[in-house]
């Protein structure tokens, strides 16, 4: 190559878009090089993109889009969810004789990932049907369990997902829509069927969730009357939460707006004790009240014709399934993805994971986890090493949003507002994946439970088959065949008193 200062009359500087090799020649030249990270459409993949094209270039379709997607927002913006009552799962939601519900799609036991598995034979044990690993063993071999998803009675579960009719559950209201959602109470740390681990301590630990956490939260909200999750997650959110792999400041905002209640309500205070202890050792304490309020906002925000919003991710550690507002009861399922982008702790690797698991992937749909991630500056390791990574991922959901929550703010961000909207169109285009703020479950141990954090991506390929689904709804003719795999899983209108 010619001497560049013969060639040009002041210093060469090149903008290089996509072509890594061509950046590369320049720098052995001494040349400066700005890299811009850019690929064609859909990764070029002409199908996709003739659909892309077919729906933009369509005035009245994109009409009907923007019109659906600015209701979904708007449903999610008003939503106002509240904890109203506590009672056990079989009498909320009305579950079938010896059913017990778990993460992530529909899957059968012999597919099921190791600590579902392990997880499913606790809760066997904690409801009495049998005595002991063996005999639940034999119980589910025999098929005399019904195992379904949570999502298929409004209910959600982090990591496992596990739960059985006696495990007392949070009824949350949507008081904008009229429409409910439940969860367990988080077990904590160590050995806990949310982990995939069950021994004495285990059942001991959900024994007594069941017989003094359970009542007391009972009588306090009682007292209290209805908790507005949102009304805390929003100031939690301003104290270095991001609502989903970090819980400490709402643990504690709802540690401090309850005990008084509780001891109103005439619980004595050795069992007060017990539970402020427990809280304080369990960071995690408010998740399940996030994931139960999520869960009713974007059930709400669900089945828009026409919208083009993911409205609900969740695992199971086999597979991963996408819920989009306006594809009604279809969901869509694809393989989940590796677990390689973890802080692993010390003697532990990618090779002893379990799949990505847990219903909770449908924080991320409403704003927080992953979007909101630059509110947790002690998770800038999750995405690189430093907060600025954290702003830069931010940067990047920005591109596959559609709008803002009015209620989560980042300070760190000069209180810019979470993302909020993930538009499946956008993530099809630009190949960025919504990511999840999760933790890593061992595959085979029955004793270790959690061996990391990090973050899982969801696969583009649910992105791709959803925008064909769609495509075939809207009659644009596609050489991509219908998705293969998808789920129906249909919402129950749950009318409490």
């Amino acid at each position: 190559m010619t001497n560049k200062a013969t060639k040009f009359k002041d210093d060469l500087r090149v903008i290089n878009a996509g072509l890594e090799g061509f950046a590369q020649a320049m720098r052995y030249q001494d040349v400066p090089v700005v890299e811009i990270d850019w690929r064609p459409p859909a990764d070029g993949e002409i199908n996709l993109i003739e659909i892309l094209k077919t729906i933009y270039y369509n005035k009245e379709l994109v009409e009907r889009i923007n019109s659906a997607n600015k209701m979904v927002i708007e449903r999610i913006q008003n939503a106002n969810p509240q904890i109203v009552d506590v009672i056990p799962a079989g009498e909320a939601m009305k579950l079938p004789s010896h059913t017990i519900l778990h993460s992530g799609p529909p899957i059968s036991w012999e597919k099921m990932c190791g600590p579902q598995k392990r997880a499913v034979l606790g809760a066997i044990q904690f409801e009495g049907w049998a005595k002991n690993e063996n005999e639940a063993i034999k119980f589910v071999e025999k098929e005399m369990v019904n195992l379904c998803p949570c999502h298929k009675y409004n209910a959600v579960g982090p990591m496992t997902g596990i739960i059985s009719p006696s495990m007392p559950v949070l009824v949350t209201r949507n008081d904008s829509y009229g429409n409910y959602g439940f969860s367990t109470f988080n077990e904590g740390r160590g050995n806990a069927l949310w982990f995939g681990v069950c021994d004495k301590e285990t059942l001991e630990r959900l024994q007594w969730i069941r017989y003094t956490l359970g009542p007391a939260m009972k009588a306090a909200i009682k007292k209290h009357g209805p908790i507005n999750v949102f009304d805390i997650v929003e100031q939690g959110v301003q104290m270095g939460d991001e609502c989903h792999a970090r819980h400490v400041a709402s643990t504690a905002l709802l540690l401090k707006r309850l005990m008084p209640a509780m001891l109103e309500a005439g619980i004595s205070g050795k069992t007060v004790a017990s539970i402020i202890r427990f809280m304080d050792e369990n960071s995690h304490f408010f998740l399940n009240f996030t994931l139960a309020a999520v869960k009713v906002t974007m059930d709400s925000a669900h089945n828009i014709p026409y919208s083009t919003i993911v409205t609900a991710m969740s695992r199971n550690g086999v597979d991963f399934m996408l819920r989009v507002a306006g594809l009604g009861n279809n969901w869509l399922v694809a393989p989940v993805s590796a677990m390689d982008k973890a802080v692993y702790y010390t003697g532990f690797t990618a090779a002893d994971a379990a799949g990505d698991i847990g219903d909770s992937a449908i924080i991320e749909t409403c704003g927080l986890g992953g979007m909101a991630i630059a509110s947790a500056p002690s998770m800038a390791s999750f995405v690189g090493d430093m907060f600025s990574d954290e702003i830069t991922a931010i940067r990047e959901l920005g591109a596959i949003t559609l709008a803002t929550h009015d209620r989560f703010r980042m300070p760190a961000m000069d209180t810019e507002n979470t993302p909020l909207g993930i538009d499946l169109l956008r993530v099809v285009e630009t190949r960025v994946v919504p990511f999840i703020t999760t933790g890593i479950l061992h595959e085979t141990s029955s004793t270790v439970g959690q061996i990391g954090t990090g973050v899982a991506n969801a696969p583009v390929t649910l992105f791709d088959q959803a925008l064909v689904a769609l495509a075939k709804e809207w009659d644009i003719k596609t050489q991509i065949p219908y998705p293969a795999k998808t789920v129906q899983i249909e919402l129950e209108k749950m009318e409490l008193s």
